[in-house]
Formats: structure tokens, C-alpha cells, sequence
């Protein structure tokens, strides 16, 4: 036990020498200098970072935070490329320790989605929870979520105890991780493309500086087969991202799916006519909701629930959760404006 104990500390200690940004890496909900128990890895436009962050600050959780550039980018006054942070390889080993504890095997497809069940395990994203008390790596942003909510069940518990209420809130939480949004961040719809201009350009050729980064690392890492394979899967999904952001029938077929969500959110606030998704009581299916609304409002597709005022209602309300506005919807970096969302309007709370 003291030698794993021994071994985590030493691969987070190798992790943290390469983030040398004290802007991007500092104690949220605790005193800076002090010892957090928890080091969370993540990007600030990352959605399934978003998901943790908002549980972290729903229980105003003490951790050491470390916002990772996630994109591969050429220098200003030279053509040499700088791979995302996410893929260094101290950050990849990390990973790849909570991937082999868990039995999961390497992505490599991508059907538009984020969730570890239908992709598999990818070894090069966020985020990623470092719990030193528990010795323990987590790796997929429900898990996280789940995992937090039972370290700390107080002062409100995001999955509730009652069996048939966790059930329903547990559905709509599946339903969020299932939701294509990736393919609508990525993608090139053909006729009605609403994304914010800075995310059409970045992802214009994000794929190709993405698999240009990943054969360097494997060139300069050849002699590690084990970091070999994972950045040899991440290409493999990368190449299908890449087939599917710019396929036509791809893109409308997520845009319906993401559709058909909605609608079926807007029959479910139907049936409890509560403040909340699954009744008076704010839980993870709201908060996950939350952000997977915002997220695509932020695109530009928020008529998707123009005709819904259940939905419209609903998502104000969220948006105006402390948690929400400010671990997500303001938090400092590298959210990029979007003019789909700049008329939501501030809530009266403190930030």
C-alpha cells in the first residue's frame, strides 16, 4: 500500500512540474498554499470538465485546480507545434493507471459522444480527479461526479438515497452522457451551421494539428509501448471524428437526435410540474442538464426548444444556479463569447 501511495504522488509530482501557469493552476474553495486532498485536471470548455467542476462547487469542495490547454497549436512566429497538455505523456501514464484499475480498453471510434460506455477509454482528455486521501484516480466525469456526491453527501446530496428517485435521476443523467455533443461542437452542419466563429476556425483543422501532435509524441516516446498504444487509439478516434464532423447525413441525424431529446425533456417536466427535473429537490440530472443546455444554446441551437416554454423556463433557472453560473457559464477560461448566450441575463449572486 505504501509503495502505490508512493507511486501516485510521484506521477502527480511529474504531472504538476509541467503546469507552471499559477493562473491555471491554484486552490479553488481553500487557501492558497495549503494541501488540497483533491487535484482535478480539466479545460475550461470542456463539458464533461463542466460537470465536475459544478459538483465541486454545489459542495464548495476544496482542490487544487489545473486548467490544461487542450489544443494543439502552432506558434506565432514559427511553424513548431505544441501539443495539447492533455497529451504530455506524465498526464497520459496518470490516466492510463485509473484506465487499467478499471478494466476499460482504449477508443478507438468516435460516434459523436463523450461517454466512456459507448466510446471506450481515451487516455488523452479531461478530466481527470486525484484523490490523495482515498489514493485513488477517477477518470470518467460521472464517475467523478458519483464519487464526490458519496465522499461528501452533504450539505445536499446531488443522487439521492431513495432508490426510485435515484432512478429517475440516474436516466436523465444517462441520457445527458449519451447526448451527441461533441459531434455538434465538431461539426460542420451543411445548411444551418450556428457555432461561434471562433470555434468554426479553431476546428477547421483541429484534427489534423491533433493527429500531426500524436505521431511526434510516438516518434519521441517509441521505446514505451504501453503510452505507444494509447496515443496510437487517440488517432485511431480522431481520424473517425474527423469522417464524421464533415459528413452530411452524420450531421443531421445528431441535430435530430439532439432534437428528440428535448423534446422528451419537455414531456418530463411535464409530469412533476416542480421547480426540478425529477421533483422539488435540485439533483445531478438538473445540474448535468444545466450545463448540457447551456452548451447548446452557446452553439447557436437553442431553437431547438423555441416552441418549449418548459424547457425556456427550465433552463433560465438553471443557468441562474450559483454552481452554474459561475464553475461554468463565467468561469474565467478559455470559454470563448458566444453571441447565442450573450443576452442571458446575470443573476443577483455572489461570485
Amino acid at each position: 500500500m505504501m509503495s502505490e501511495i508512493h507511486t501516485l504522488n510521484a506521477m502527480v509530482t511529474a504531472v504538476n512540474a509541467e503546469l507552471t501557469d499559477p493562473q491555471r493552476n491554484q486552490i479553488i474553495h481553500g487557501s492558497q498554499g495549503s494541501a488540497a486532498r483533491f487535484h482535478l485536471y480539466h479545460a475550461g470548455l470542456s463539458i464533461c470538465s463542466q460537470k465536475v467542476r459544478a459538483v465541486l462547487a454545489e459542495k464548495q469542495l476544496a482542490h487544487t485546480s489545473h486548467e490544461l490547454v487542450i489544443l494543439n497549436s502552432r506558434g506565432i512566429y514559427s511553424e513548431e507545434l505544441t501539443p495539447a497538455e492533455n497529451y504530455s505523456p506524465n498526464y497520459v501514464r496518470l490516466r492510463m493507471l485509473a484506465g487499467k484499475e478499471l478494466g476499460l480498453q482504449f477508443a478507438t471510434k468516435h460516434t459523436g459522444r463523450s461517454s466512456v460506455e459507448s466510446e471506450g477509454f481515451d487516455a488523452c482528455v479531461v478530466p481527470t480527479l486525484v484523490d490523495l486521501e482515498n489514493n485513488k484516480i477517477i477518470v470518467d466525469s460521472m464517475r467523478i461526479c458519483d464519487y464526490l456526491d458519496a465522499e461528501f453527501p452533504g450539505p445536499m446530496q446531488l443522487i439521492p438515497s431513495d432508490q426510485v428517485l435515484q432512478k429517475q435521476v440516474m436516466e436523465q443523467v444517462s441520457i445527458i452522457d449519451r447526448f451527441p455533443q461533441p459531434a455538434l461542437l465538431y461539426g460542420f452542419h451543411p445548411d444551418d451551421d450556428q457555432r461561434p466563429d471562433f470555434i468554426q476556425h479553431v476546428m477547421s483543422d483541429v484534427y489534423d494539428l491533433k493527429i500531426e501532435a500524436l505521431d511526434a509524441l510516438i516518434e519521441a516516446n517509441s521505446g514505451e509501448r504501453e503510452l505507444v498504444d494509447a496515443y496510437r487509439s487517440k488517432i485511431s478516434k480522431e481520424k473517425a471524428g474527423k469522417v464524421l464532423a464533415h459528413d452530411v447525413d452524420s450531421q443531421y441525424a445528431v441535430r435530430k437526435e439532439a432534437q428528440e431529446a428535448i423534446y422528451t425533456l419537455d414531456k418530463q417536466l411535464a409530469v412533476y410540474a416542480n421547480p426540478w427535473i425529477c421533483g422539488d429537490t435540485f439533483t445531478l440530472a438538473d445540474l448535468v442538464w444545466a450545463i448540457n443546455l447551456y452548451r447548446t444554446q452557446w452553439l447557436g441551437l437553442a431553437s431547438l426548444w423555441k416552441d418549449l416554454p418548459r424547457v425556456q423556463q427550465y433552463a433560465m433557472r438553471l443557468y441562474h444556479r450559483p454552481s452554474i453560473w459561475n464553475a461554468v457559464i463565467t468561469f474565467p477560461s478559455p470559454m470563448p463569447a458566444s453571441p447565442h448566450t450573450a443576452d442571458i441575463e446575470s443573476p443577483q449572486i455572489e461570485t
